[in-house]
């Protein structure tokens, strides 16, 4: 090891160190169990919530996107009342994030994977957020009907799309599928729907490329994961039905294969 890689290395510990010291009521366990390679325990924030999970489903990494570095709200202004949809929701990071920080809105989750649905609905009740939250064993695409999905060693793997995923699947199975035209139908009377997150493993243009135009006025802002590397030229086919509905879209920090997209309708953001 280079003293520059050594120095790096130091440098992202301690970095790692402080955001748990930040974050996290039972850091010195988490800390302790990262740094031996031991097993994390669940993430039990300051704020007052916890977050269980599995070893594949990677939450360090979950931590870091969502709420150390709020990747999915750093472009677009957040609604404080009405609904917003989790679209490829996992474990339920981004849906906690939301309720733990705006009591007057309502969440409805889409996760398809069954296990991976199973510990979403466990952090949903372990945090006593059922009254706000509707959850949905389901997958979300360009139509309504049936899918094949394959998941990989790691939760954020499921996908129905991609050669790399077929080739490395360890599960393949069925799920049911909805258009997003019914998951904004089952939104009515929750309100104005102020954000629809979609991290749908190369199904983001499918989904959107589906609705109709009357859904995609509904919603005012997106926040879109997009994977060229799964389905290709999804940023651009996310971008072209997205520009046509009346919203505005920014890439900050675009990478080739993968990255996020922001959209938004003219007053939606501040």
């Amino acid at each position: 090891m280079t003293a520059a890689e050594w120095s790096f290395g130091k440098y992202y510990a301690l970095r790692m160190l402080v955001s748990m010291i930040a974050w996290f009521d039972n850091w010195r366990e988490v800390w302790l169990s990262y740094r031996s390679g031991a097993a994390i325990p669940p993430l039990r924030f300051r704020r007052g919530f916890v977050l269980h999970h599995r070893p594949e489903d990677q939450v360090l990494l979950q931590f870091f996107e969502v709420f150390r570095d709020k990747s999915y709200r750093r472009y677009i202004t957040e609604p404080r009342f009405g609904t917003m949809v989790d679209i490829g929701a996992n474990i339920g990071a981004v849906t906690l994030d939301w309720m733990t920080r705006f009591l007057e809105i309502r969440v409805q989750a889409y996760e398809p994977h069954p296990a991976t649905f199973a510990m979403l609905r466990a952090n949903i009740e372990a945090n006593g957020l059922t009254p706000r939250t509707v959850i949905y064993p389901e997958a979300v695409g360009g139509r309504t009907g049936m899918t094949g999905l394959r998941a990989g060693g790691l939760s954020m793997e499921t996908t129905a799309y991609g050669i790399g995923a077929t080739a490395h699947a360890l599960n393949e199975f069925s799920v049911p599928m909805v258009a997003l035209d019914t998951v904004i139908e089952r939104c009515a009377s929750d309100g104005p729907i102020g954000l629809v997150k979609i991290d749908a493993e190369g199904a983001e243009a499918d989904i959107l490329e589906g609705a109709h135009p009357e859904t995609l006025k509904e919603i005012r802002q997106f926040v879109i994961e997009y994977h060229d590397g799964l389905s290709p030229n999804a940023l651009a086919r996310c971008e072209r039905v997205l520009a046509g509905a009346g919203f505005r879209c920014a890439t900050p920090s675009a990478r080739p294969a993968q990255g996020l997209l922001y959209a938004w309708r003219d007053g939606a953001r501040a």
